[in-house]
């Protein structure tokens, strides 16, 4: 995945130009708007068509470096890393079950203590209507989310932040944690 993409991509998918306050946003050498990725199903959904290469779905697996501006928090960081899962399919609805039973399969293999709520309301507008879902560690207090995902017109898919997930595995092991 690139770290670098125009701005418009994510104001667009995430409602509004209030999301530049939380991007690391900049103009290129020619005045282009452009930002380091702040997650990146939103570049899955832009060239969903691109990526099928004329197939009418796909799975793919990624790891990105993301970055958001805005308060660092347990686990999670300017900087971070998003293990992601999209299934580009013409049915959303079927996506969406397939993604979210690999999200839990993935994180059972881990052998990670979480709670599933299987119909949140995602904080970006391109996922459709109530067909987000979240998954928790409680573990980690307060800010316990360690992946989120639902279905948007292309498709469905999941993201993982890398390490607060690490983050609640040490935890949930008894081990002590050090903050970076």
């Amino acid at each position: 995945m690139p770290a670098l993409w125009q701005q418009d991509t994510y104001v667009t998918k995430a409602g509004g130009s209030e999301i530049i306050d939380q991007m690391w946003a900049f103009a290129d050498k020619k005045g282009r708007p452009c930002c380091l990725i702040p997650e990146a199903t939103a570049i899955f959904q832009e060239r969903a068509k691109t990526f099928l290469d004329g197939n009418k779905e796909g799975l793919f697996f990624y790891i990105a470096r993301c970055y958001r501006y805005e308060r660092p928090q347990a686990g999670r960081y300017r900087e971070f890393t998003q293990l992601g899962f999209e299934y580009l399919s013409p049915d959303p609805a079927a996506a969406r079950s397939y993604s979210f039973d690999l999200c839990r399969k993935f994180l059972d293999a881990l052998g990670l203590d979480y709670e599933a709520d299987e119909s949140t309301r995602r904080g970006l507008t391109y996922y459709l209507g109530g067909d987000g879902f979240e998954i928790r560690s409680p573990v980690l207090g307060a800010q316990k989310q360690v992946a989120g995902g639902g279905a948007y017109a292309e498709g469905a898919g999941f993201g993982i932040g890398l390490e607060r997930l690490a983050l609640a595995i040490q935890l949930g092991k008894g081990e002590k944690c050090e903050p970076y």
